[in-house]
């Protein structure tokens, strides 16, 4: 958002969504606005939290390594990334166990 009326006020933080005077948002606040446009936009109710468990999913899907993607998304530990998103590398085990059959029997 860019500085508008804020005038003096203004705050640079950098951020990507600002409160009014360029400060952090109230996560309350921001949940229920993005909450609000995302009804507006036709989606139904939507969580912030969804759209960070999308990326993740997208990042692991497009074959980003779970190391990688527990980073990006600030676990204390790669056993965190793999207990909640795990699920979603069943096609990664797949393809490895394809690989060792053709690496070993040459199928």
């Amino acid at each position: 958002m860019p500085r508008g009326g804020a005038g003096e006020a203004w705050q640079d933080h950098g951020l990507v969504f600002p409160s009014e005077v360029g400060t952090p948002l109230d996560p309350d606040n921001f949940s229920h606005r993005f909450s609000a446009l995302c009804k507006r936009a036709g989606l139904g109710h939507w969580h912030p939290h969804e759209l960070r468990h999308s990326g993740a999913s997208l990042m692991l899907a497009q074959g980003t390594p779970l190391h990688v993607v527990s980073e990006v998304l600030g676990h204390t530990s790669i056993a965190i990334t793999k207990d909640v998103y795990g699920h979603l590398m069943e096609g990664d085990r797949r393809s490895a166990a394809a690989a060792m059959s053709r690496a070993l029997f040459g199928q």
